[in-house]
This record gives structure tokens, sequence and C-alpha cells, in this order.
């Protein structure tokens, strides 16, 4: 929350600018990780049980290029005057570039959130209440790890398909 706002009003020059990005980079990458690694350990360890494996995987990668085109994007709309001919294109793949990354990176934590439901109920498809609690406890992290640390050590003892 902090970077967020020291970030907002720090964000007045090219370097502010690029402090912030930098620092959201950092912030973002192990948590898209964390959030990746939930989703793969538990899709391999559900084909085992239920015949279905995941696919989703390319939508943590779409967050990640999505969200550092936008970073990229701002810093180069920030460098560019706004008379210059490219100026018009780079305000129009700005919000694009916010929107992809953002619906990529939430439809990510739910990815791996149905992950982890389809896991502990052994089933193809997850009810979609159970998913969106889940959901709700990955994406408030420091808050919901509490609540499904216990699931993510049964995932962890559970064998995978490399262990069988």
């Amino acid at each position: 929350m902090v970077l967020f706002v020291g970030g907002s009003i720090a964000i007045g020059s090219a370097t502010s600018a690029l402090i912030f990005s930098f620092a959201m980079l950092a912030i973002l990458g192990p948590v898209m990780f964390w959030h990746y690694s939930l989703y793969r350990a538990a899709s391999d360890r559900s084909a085992q049980s239920v015949g279905h494996s995941g696919r989703r995987g390319f939508l943590f990668l779409l967050a990640v290029v999505g969200l550092c085109a936008f970073l990229i994007l701002f810093l180069i709309q920030m460098a560019t005057a706004q008379t210059d001919p490219a100026y018009p294109m780079i305000e129009a793949a700005l919000p694009i570039s916010m929107l992809v990354g953002n619906l990529s990176y939430f439809a990510s934590i739910w990815a791996a959130a149905n992950a982890l439901t389809r896991f502990e109920d052994r089933t193809k498809s997850a009810e979609f209440h159970k998913t969106l609690g889940t959901f709700i406890l990955e994406a408030y992290l420091p808050i919901g790890i509490w609540v499904i640390y216990p699931r993510i050590k049964r995932l962890l003892a559970a064998p995978s398909l490399l262990q069988t």
C-alpha cells in the first residue's frame, strides 16, 4: 500500500516513475510466481485423481507481459511530447495494455484458486462459490494465506506425477 500511495505522490518526473515501476515489478514478480507455482502443483496433482490437467498457464505470462508493457508505455508517454505524432498511438495503447494485464492478473488468480479447489474436492470442475472463496483469499494474500495454508500443506504432501 505504501508503494502505491508513495508512487502516486512521487510520479512527477520520469525518474520517480521509473523507481515506482521497478518497485511494482519487484512486488508483482514473486506474487505471480507464487500463484503460478500453486496453480501448477494443484493442476498436476489433480490430473492424477480426476484426469484434468491445467491449460491456463499462459494467463500468468500474459499478466506479467501486459503490466510490464503498461509500465514501459507509461514511461515512454511521459518522455514523449504531446505534439509528437506517435503520442496518440501511445496514449491509446496505454489503457489497452493495462486492461489486458489486469484481466489476465485476476484470471490467473482465478485459475490458481480453481485448481486448488479442484484438487481439494477431487473433481473435474469446482463449484463456483468454493472457487470464489479461494479466489478472494488468494487475492488478499496477507490475510488469506492464514486460511488457505492448511490446504496448501495438503497439496504439497500429495504425490506429484513425477513421484509416481
